[in-house]
């Protein structure tokens, strides 16, 4: 049975730790996006994000997607991953858009 470990306020994850059967251990690490996802959708439907600007927020990415698009040999922070980044997001992940536009890089 899992032990409740530490609890991060502001990104609303908490850790918790297990012993094995054959002693090692893990800490796993959960995450209520409810409130993140709740303020995405707002923001996305009042079409504040669809605002054409010099530089317009398109999507919320946190921690756990970031590890699955690096996984997927996307790193958000490398701008020579963009186009990818992009495409991956309008496919698996529109729910963490904050605009209703759709970015495409040719």
């Amino acid at each position: 049975m899992s032990k409740f470990f530490d609890w991060n306020t502001d990104r609303g994850t908490w850790y918790e730790y297990q012993d094995n059967p054959d002693g090692s251990f893990s800490i796993t690490t959960k995450q209520d996006m409810s409130g993140v996802l709740d303020w995405i959708k707002k923001k996305r439907n009042s079409g504040a994000g669809d605002k054409v600007q010099e530089m317009n927020h398109y999507a919320t990415i946190p921690a756990h997607v970031e590890l699955e698009l690096r996984q997927k040999g996307i790193n958000i922070y490398d701008k020579n991953n963009t186009k990818r980044l992009l495409e991956e997001i309008n496919r698996n992940y529109p729910h963490l858009k904050t605009t209703n536009l759709h970015h495409q890089i040719k």
